[in-house]
Order: structure tokens, then sequence, then C-alpha cells
């Protein structure tokens, strides 16, 4: 058996010592977290009004499937940003809740998407939608909306623009 010389004993105890030791990276408690989820909504009925469009004249109602992609990141300092984008199934369609006249939606062009962050205690929403129909006879309708809220650090309102859909063409 070999033995160590005394000198380099007290060494060999040091460098045994379990003393626990300070962290060697300085950083944020936790990394950004994301995450996607894809929803899928179908609609049966579900009207938007086109009576103040003089071509219209009516109400609409929109029947189909709709598919969301909704992607959200949450920070360690618990903001939260959420923003999701629709593709929409070809057979999506409008029917006059009157005429009967069918819109086929334009499913190509028609790409809505929405964000919501929240951050400390404030808050701000927006959705835009922008559809586009044809009839049988070629006439072209956009239905469009822009709603948004914005909600302060002190739970005030501070802009409200409510979701209503503007008709346009015909």
């Amino acid at each position: 058996m070999r033995s160590v010389p005394l000198t380099l004993l007290p060494l060999l105890l040091v460098a045994c010592e379990r003393t626990p030791a300070a962290p060697d990276v300085i950083g944020p408690e936790f990394q950004a977290i994301r995450s996607e989820v894809t929803n899928t909504i179908d609609l049966v009925d579900d009207p938007s009004d086109c009576t103040a469009n003089p071509r219209i004249g009516e109400i609409l109602l929109f029947t189909g499937r709709i598919t969301l992609a909704v992607r959200t990141t949450s920070a360690s300092s618990g903001n939260v940003d959420v923003t999701a984008f629709a593709t929409y199934d070809p057979a999506i369609h409008l029917v006059g809740q009157t005429s009967g006249t069918v819109w086929m939606i334009d499913a190509a062009r028609t790409h809505p998407m929405y964000h919501d962050n929240v951050h400390g205690a404030g808050e701000s929403f927006e959705g835009v939608t922008n559809e586009y129909y044809t009839n049988l006879s070629g006439a072209q309708l956009h239905l469009r909306n822009n709603v948004h809220l914005t909600v302060t650090g002190q739970g005030r309102i501070a802009l409200e623009r409510p979701l209503v859909w503007d008709c346009i063409g015909g």
C-alpha cells in the first residue's frame, strides 16, 4: 500500500470537503415556454348582418368548419403572448336568410388571425378577419371585421372596438 506524504494530506482533505458551491450561471428563473394547440370550430347558421349593404340587404348565415392553430408564449415575467391563425374549409358557405343566395368561400384568400398580449396587469387583444366569397352569378363579397380591446394595468378599458361585420360588394 502506498502512503500519502504528510505535506499532501491537508490538500487532499480540502479537496474532499463537501461545501456547497455557488451557482456558476446567473440568469432568469426559467425561459419562455412555448406551446401550440390546434382547435376546430364547426358553425351552423352563424349570422352576419349585411342588411346595411343595399346589394345584399339581408342576414347571411355562415356554415362550415374553421381550424385554428393557437401559439402561446409564456415568459417568467408573467407576460403571455397568444397568436392564432385560422384556416377555412373550402366547403364553407353563406346563405341569404331571405333570398337563399349561396355564397361560397374563397378559402385561398381567407386567413384571419388574432393576437392577445397580457403584459403585467394590462392586456391588448385584436382580431382581424377578411373573408372573401363568390356566388353563382359571379358577384364578389368581402366580409371583414377588426375587433380590438385594450385594458390598462389598472383594469380600465382604454380602447374597445366591438365585433361588427362590414359587408362590401355583392
